[in-house]
């Protein structure tokens, strides 16, 4: 890992989902297609390096990441309406930390895409503890304390993002669960925040418990850890 990605890998866990606050099935409305195929794409093994050239959406081709300038755009979308309401700046902070895990891990990613436009992405990375050797991850570590071993050989989750205009689609319920499926047999963590919302309950039905408290989330309080055992 690079020095940009262990500076902001804590952004990135703490606020694991966007724009699902209210994703519940449903007929989308007017133009919006809510069975769109969820795509699972694997980086390779070690990043795709300093000469990966994103292909961009309009493109139309199957089993390629977006462009960090499509997860900033689809990020930001998302992240400016209540109860969020955040700087567009939080939005390239993530695109960044997007790239560079591509860059140099590898990742999972689970997306849909439409009429050119990514709709909704999710994507993580495996986790070891002896790989995480920055300030997050050690606080992450003591905050968990004895529960902290449960995280080790494990998927972490770190962005979930739904365009706002497909709301209540459940397109971002089935992007997630079709990133649960790619690594089904491991069981995988996120933070977020700890407060009663829609994104948690979605986590709660798809098997996600709480784990414990981690570093501050976004909202100024110790993040909450969910944890969901291995599906085999």
């Amino acid at each position: 890992m690079t020095e940009c990605h262990l500076e902001f890998n804590q952004l990135t866990l703490d606020m694991a989902s966007v724009g699902v606050m209210n994703d519940v099935s449903a007929t989308g409305s007017s133009g919006i297609q809510p069975d769109l195929p969820v795509e699972l794409v694997w980086g390779l093994p070690g990043g795709l390096g300093p000469h990966w050239d994103p292909v961009s959406s309009t493109a139309e081709i199957p089993g390629v990441l977006p462009p960090p300038s499509e997860v900033e755009s689809l990020y930001g979308a998302a992240a400016a309406l209540p109860p969020l309401n955040e700087d567009p700046k939080y939005a390239a902070l993530f695109a960044d930390v997007y790239e560079v895990s591509v860059r140099n891990g590898q990742v999972l990613a689970a997306l849909t895409r439409s009429n050119g436009h990514l709709r909704s992405f999710a994507y993580g990375h495996f986790w070891s503890w002896q790989e995480q050797n920055y300030s997050w991850a050690y606080e992450l570590n003591e905050s968990l304390g004895d529960a902290a071993p449960h995280l080790e050989w494990t998927y972490a989750l770190n962005l979930l993002a739904r365009d706002p205009d497909w709301k209540s689609t459940g397109i971002g319920r089935r992007t997630l669960e079709g990133w649960l499926g790619g690594v089904s047999g491991y069981a995988c963590w996120l933070q977020t925040d700890d407060i009663d919302s829609p994104a948690r309950r979605i986590y709660s039905s798809l098997g996600f418990v709480e784990l414990g408290h981690g570093p501050q989330a976004p909202n100024g309080q110790p993040g909450l850890v969910m944890f969901r055992p291995p599906v085999l």
